[in-house]
């Protein structure tokens, strides 16, 4: 569980690796930071500081970090959100060393925003969360920029306003989609937009068959994938341009179906197709699906176990999309924000990131992530990143 608060800010100086024997610094603890089993945490009004002993006369700098976040302190606490904060805590003990260390200055947004003079000396602010809430910082900022850590609606803001947005959306995925759809192709093979007969073309549909027409391939739309089994010499590659999930997951299976005949159909889709719940994974897989994902931790590659290993020891439990989500920023925002307070947000187009889950190409703008990686889903029921 978590209690904040009524100012809904409890602040931490991070500091890496065991304490030795014979430290000169003074460690001074006013309340309580305790971690509980599981996916909870209790906050009692923590602020600890770390400061220097009366022999000591080095400053270690300091990158001061604004984390909001609706963590619902008054209620049922949001254990999404305790997540990502408990992600973005090992991202700051990782970057912080004798050189530099960091802050992180938690506020709960579901009991009010932080103030102008609360935010003054932060180099870097994750949050808020929803556009309501981000619009009603804006006016707060003085110039500083405000980095959207999960909303995809917060994008709309980016053009006109100082707000950097974390998370690709969807128009990078469809993009990537017939990118990538444009270098598997082969002679003979076919392209089907798929999209059910009671749909109107929507948005992902518009953004599709432009970007298909931009790179001269040619394509064709239908409802019915069974439609094309046995009458394509190639391959027939599907794009899922559907918003009905029934309809997507009713197309996933027959394409399934249809390769376990011995077709050779490939179905390509936003990252949306896996969060149909209705859709078994094993249909994806069957599928051969080939998927545009913003985000994705592959369980099996080294970072990601270190990290999940780190996580169960510090917290007693499994981290979550959310904990990688909360990693992935502080690690890439922090470490530019403290190699270069002033101006880290103009240097976000020249500096792309690899995260845990997420990485980072920002436009040319520099406010709006782009990257996105490829997932292949195998016969072998293997996911595949190959980009």
């Amino acid at each position: 569980m978590l209690a904040l608060p009524f100012s809904a800010c409890a602040q931490w100086y991070l500091f890496p690796g065991a304490r030795p024997e014979s430290d000169s610094t003074s460690v001074t603890v006013r309340d309580s930071v305790t971690v509980a089993a599981g996916d909870s945490i209790r906050v009692a009004d923590a602020v600890t500081d770390f400061y220097e002993a009366e022999d000591s006369v080095a400053v270690i700098p300091c990158t001061r970090v604004a984390l909001i976040l609706p963590f619902k302190s008054t209620g049922a606490p949001n254990s999404n959100f305790l997540d990502f904060y408990c992600g973005a805590l090992l991202a700051a003990d990782a970057l912080s060393s004798d050189e530099m260390h960091y802050r992180i200055d938690v506020y709960d947004s579901t009991t009010g925003l932080p103030s102008v003079w609360q935010l003054d000396s932060c180099q870097l602010i994750l949050g808020p969360v929803g556009l309501e809430d981000m619009e009603q910082m804006l006016p707060r900022m003085r110039g500083r920029y405000l980095v959207s850590p999960l909303d995809p609606k917060v994008a709309v803001l980016t053009e006109s306003y100082n707000v950097i947005q974390a998370p690709s959306g969807w128009e990078s995925q469809a993009d990537e989609l017939v990118s990538w759809l444009g270098e598997d192709l082969r002679g003979g093979d076919t392209v089907v937009l798929l999209q059910s007969d009671e749909e109107a073309a929507g948005e992902l549909t518009g953004r599709l068959a432009s970007k298909l027409g931009e790179n001269g391939i040619s394509y064709v739309v239908s409802s019915s994938p069974s439609s094309f089994e046995d009458r394509v010499r190639g391959s027939c590659r599907f794009v899922i341009a559907s918003e009905n999930d029934e309809f997507s997951s009713s197309a996933i299976r027959e394409i399934a179906l249809m390769n376990l005949r011995g077709g050779h159909n490939v179905v390509y889709s936003t990252a949306k197709l896996r969060s149909t719940a209705d859709l078994e994974v094993e249909s994806l897989h069957a599928a051969a699906a080939h998927i545009a994902a913003s985000y994705y931790a592959d369980p099996g590659s080294i970072p990601v176990r270190r990290f999940t290993e780190r996580y169960r020891s510090l917290f007693k439990g499994e981290p979550s999309q959310w904990s990688f989500q909360g990693y992935d920023l502080m690690n890439y925002f922090g470490s530019l924000a403290g190699s270069n307070p002033a101006l880290w947000q103009e240097e976000l187009y020249a500096n792309p990131g690899k995260g845990l889950q997420t990485d980072f190409v920002f436009d040319a703008s520099g406010k709006n992530n782009t990257a996105v990686r490829r997932l292949k889903y195998n016969a072998n029921n293997t996911i595949s990143i190959l980009k």
